[in-house]
């Protein structure tokens, strides 16, 4: 069951708080990323499918999605990022796949995923187990990434902005 504005978890916004989706069908999983990222000031959202992820979206905006890979089918995760990202709303918000394949294959995305990356338009794959405190490392460093990118653009196009009565 997701968790919406009823049942999300939140406490005291700090100067650094920011809001995080986990989509994964482990709902102990699920209960410990939103209790460690609710106690570091952070607002978290959490759905155990697809199905819940996308109702979720309609309504809440998250700055980061931690997706994992298997939900329902052994592809869920990618064809919920794929749907993620043609929302226009989420172009540029951080979306990391989480994965437990590793464990039993021996396929590593981290480190042999950047085809896939580049394919299905990821910020990065993390293989599982990952601690609570390295998935929230990750987030602020993507979230940093982000910001910093938005405001180059905006110097950018403050730059090539055209004055009145002057051509470029």
């Amino acid at each position: 069951m997701s968790s919406g504005p009823a049942d999300k978890r939140e406490t005291q916004p700090s100067e650094e708080s920011f809001s995080v989706l986990f989509v994964d069908d482990d709902r102990d999983f699920l209960d410990s990323q939103a209790a460690f990222f609710g106690a570091s000031g952070h607002t978290v959202y959490t759905a155990e499918s697809s199905s819940e992820a996308l109702e979720l979206l309609e309504t809440t905006t998250p700055d980061i999605i931690f997706l994992d890979l298997m939900i329902e089918h052994f592809d869920s995760g990618f064809q919920l990022a794929y749907k993620i990202r043609k929302d226009p709303r989420f172009a540029q918000t951080p979306l990391v796949m989480l994965s437990g394949v590793a464990r039993g294959t021996g396929q590593r995305f981290d480190t042999e995923g950047q085809v896939l990356l580049e394919w299905t338009r990821l910020d990065r794959f993390v293989d599982k187990p990952v601690s609570a405190r390295q998935l929230l490392n990750l987030a602020r460093e993507l979230l940093a990434a982000r910001s910093a990118s938005e405001q180059a653009q905006r110097k950018d196009s403050a730059f090539k902005r055209p004055t009145k009565g002057k051509e470029q």
